[in-house]
């Protein structure tokens, strides 16, 4: 994978006292050992960049002493992050009505920087091997979501991520030339695959939601790979997840329009 390229190197304190706040918002309650474990940071720089947020006041000391938590301060970080709240309003009551029909679970997902980040889902935790919360992060080459996002979405733009996600070695150019015939034929069919890419108990389809001739989101369904082949998860997945990608784009088309739903 090549790095970007920025204009100054980057802030190293910064960094580790980012990776720090978000190992302790994942935790609930982090000690200085753990964080130790998980980051392997210094244990002296742990404490001078904990006693630091602690200062700034998006860490506290938990009850019992021992470990620090985050604080509601960090709920200030994504104020200004609303861009996608819209697209989950409206999606929902479809997606709802979807997951009725649907056993299998799906979910709703946009690109974000360099990764595809779910916005909604219909899993439970437990429901299958490979748990996906909203807000995680799912690779944009390996899963159906992204594939699917990377198919459908600008040529500028999918070269831009592809450049980010392979090397110019002769087997990563290789690589990239097959992925791409993967993409054209996922343009061509309508929807992208994922046969065992991003988990071994696991393949799924994707489809696009589109607004405006431009890629706003993607939706999947997920089934376990030992529940039914590949071709049976086209067959019997795709029509449907494409008529709920057209109701949601229906949906949004009505909304930029100005049309209230009926």
């Amino acid at each position: 994978m090549q790095e970007k390229r920025n204009s100054y190197p980057p802030i190293n304190a910064l960094l580790r006292g980012l990776e720090l706040l978000g190992q302790v918002n994942e935790l609930g309650v982090a000690t200085v050992g753990e964080l130790h474990k998980r980051t392997g940071i210094s244990k002296p720089t742990i404490v001078r960049n904990l006693e630091t947020l602690e200062y700034a006041g998006f860490v506290a000391r938990d009850n019992r002493g021992d470990g620090y938590v985050a604080t509601a301060k960090v709920l200030s970080l994504s104020s200004g992050y609303d861009r996608d709240q819209r697209l989950v309003d409206i999606a929902t009551p479809i997606l709802n009505e979807f997951r009725r029909a649907m056993p299998w679970p799906s979910d709703l997902a946009m690109f974000d920087g360099e990764a595809m980040v779910i916005l909604e889902t219909s899993r439970n935790p437990g429901t299958l091997a490979l748990n996906r919360p909203v807000g995680a992060r799912l690779p944009v080459t390996k899963s159906a979501l992204g594939r699917a996002y990377l198919a459908f979405t600008g040529g500028g733009e999918r070269d831009a991520i592809l450049d980010a996600n392979f090397g110019q070695s002769e087997a990563d150019r290789s690589a990239r030339v097959h992925f791409e015939a993967d993409l054209e034929r996922y343009r061509k069919q309508g929807f992208s695959e994922n046969d065992r890419s991003l988990s071994e108990n696991t393949q799924g389809v994707g489809v696009p939601v589109t607004l405006q001739d431009k890629v706003v989101a993607c939706i999947n369904t997920i089934v376990l790979t030992e529940a039914m082949s590949m071709a049976d998860v086209i067959n019997r997945c795709v029509p449907p997840l494409q008529a709920v990608a057209k109701e949601i784009e229906n949906a949004l088309h009505r909304e930029s329009q100005g049309t209230p739903d009926r």
